[in-house]
């Protein structure tokens, strides 16, 4: 289990997202309230998986969640940069031709 953490970047209105470590459970709750505020301000949000480790079902009802509201809030959504074992959990659950995954 890897500790999860993020850091926030900015170019203009478009805010990425580096998430490393495990995207679980305990990890939803701690960035929630950034995507939050990140779906009222920016226009575009890119989370950055590089680093993620893991991606449990709370993980992937996060990136779903986020990818839904960031659809009404008319704020584009991308999904950069994850390794090929999340690459594989997402086509596993069915959400590799739903979530804005780019190579």
């Amino acid at each position: 289990m890897r500790d999860f953490a993020f850091e926030e970047s900015r170019r203009g209105s478009v805010a990425e997202l580096s998430l490393s470590g495990d995207l679980d459970m305990s990890a939803t709750f701690r960035i929630e309230p950034t995507i939050d505020r990140l779906l009222d301000e920016a226009s575009e949000i890119v989370l950055d998986l590089s680093e993620v480790a893991f991606v449990d079902s709370s993980g992937l009802g996060l990136l779903l969640t986020t990818y839904e509201r960031s659809r009404e809030a008319e704020c584009s959504m991308a999904i950069v940069n994850s390794r090929p074992e999340i690459q594989r959990v997402f086509r596993l659950a069915g959400v590799d031709d739903v979530l804005p995954i780019s190579p």
